[in-house]
């Protein structure tokens, strides 16, 4: 196993789940393992002014001549599944068919089809107990093996690199607490993506929102006409909203996406989130979960339903368009390394989207992992060390 790789490897097996009910920041202290191990290598690799600020974010600079570039990437891991425990398994020359995994699971090419385009390269998969981390701990690593590149040949002129590594994005906080400032960049890449082609300069805009279901409590021997549950209103909210889930939905259609529910036949809350490429779109979103709403309020009258609206980030495609300076040096050191670009819109979240929003242009680039936020999330090693190529040529 070459150094490029194990420098991932030693960083998926720290676990840094975030954790979206905690309130603080970074949501989790177990984050911190990862910024501390962070800082102390950017130090050996020359960034002098590398530190962790109060919130667990990592900020450091390599000075060079030119533009001052920025890279990105975050270090928590997704909620869906376990980051604890991680025991990545890497398959060479994968020749296709199925992977068999931990627990009678296996990733199936008929189901996951993305794996009939890696056949012949290494993989690393998980044992099936846990996510990878390769979201976004491929980033991290790109961006740590690019530095280790220009610290090994100081020969070699680059701009000056701007790093910067970010708490929480799984939870939408990523730029909660991020100082522009400090990062100080001209404009910036978040590595954080998938296709290794891809420039992702578009990405939802994205709501949250939590509804509150308070019913009439009594005995349900004489709840006749009196006893109104407020799980079954739950129930019947959801049956009000359209059928455009993430499983009825691809491209750019966006969707309504439960994430959860608790409470009793007196008092329920349901979490969902809420997203739409377009402006007009997302507050039509906004609109139908309120009508559904004041529906069920008018069907149940003595029970009582509400809502509440959280803005998470917008689409950074107008916000990029009106610099395209970054766009097209991605396109020439993907070029650079015999890949076509191609532009790409985000079906999730990056915290390049808010970056964008507040003037620091940060399109997103790909790592070569694929799966994100599950057990059969895997990296393609050679897409990842063609990816270290690109961002060493990104930023000459």
């Amino acid at each position: 196993m070459n150094n490029n790789l194990l420098r991932f490897i030693n960083y998926v097996k720290i676990d840094t789940q975030s954790n979206d009910t905690t309130g603080t920041t970074p949501s989790t202290e177990k984050q911190k393992d990862l910024s501390l191990l962070l800082v102390h290598e950017l130090l050996e690799l020359g960034l002098d002014d590398a530190h962790m600020d109060e919130f667990g974010n990592v900020y450091g600079h390599l000075p060079g001549k030119g533009s001052r570039i920025g890279l990105n990437a975050h270090m928590d891991t997704a909620l869906e599944v376990t980051g604890a425990g991680v025991r990545p398994h890497l398959i060479k020359e994968y020749a296709g068919g199925k992977i068999k995994l931990a627990n009678g699971l296996s990733m199936d090419p008929k189901e996951f089809p993305i794996l009939n385009k890696h056949i012949g390269h290494d993989l690393v998969v998980t044992d099936g107990n846990t996510l990878l981390g390769a979201d976004d701990k491929s980033g991290i690593a790109i961006i740590m093996n690019v530095l280790q590149y220009y610290h090994d040949h100081p020969e070699e002129k680059h701009s000056t690199i701007c790093v910067c590594f970010t708490v929480d994005e799984e939870i939408g906080e990523g730029p909660l607490h991020f100082n522009y400032r400090k990062m100080n960049a001209k404009y910036a890449y978040t590595i954080d993506g998938s296709d290794i082609d891809k420039i992702e300069c578009e990405n939802f805009n994205a709501y949250g929102a939590t509804v509150t279901f308070k019913g009439v409590s009594i005995h349900p021997g004489e709840g006749k006409g009196k006893l109104i549950n407020a799980l079954n209103l739950a129930s019947e909210f959801v049956s009000l909203l359209p059928k455009e889930t993430p499983y009825d939905s691809e491209g750019k259609q966006g969707f309504y996406h439960l994430t959860g529910i608790e409470g009793n036949s007196e008092v329920a809350t349901l979490t969902m989130i809420l997203r739409d490429f377009k402006d007009k779109g997302i507050e039509k979103r906004i609109e139908t979960v309120k009508e559904a709403v004041n529906k069920v309020n008018k069907l149940y009258p003595t029970a009582e339903v509400n809502v509440s609206f959280k803005k998470q980030y917008e689409n950074m495609k107008k916000f990029v368009d009106k610099k395209p300076m970054a766009i097209r040096r991605a396109k020439e050191a993907l070029k650079k390394n015999g890949i076509e670009p191609s532009l790409g819109a985000i079906r999730g979240g990056t915290d390049g989207a808010t970056f964008s929003k507040f003037g620091l242009i940060t399109p997103n680039l790909g790592t070569g992992s694929y799966n994100h936020h599950g057990r059969f999330e895997f990296l393609d090693v050679q897409e990842f060390e063609k990816m270290i190529c690109v961002v060493i040529d990104l930023v000459k």
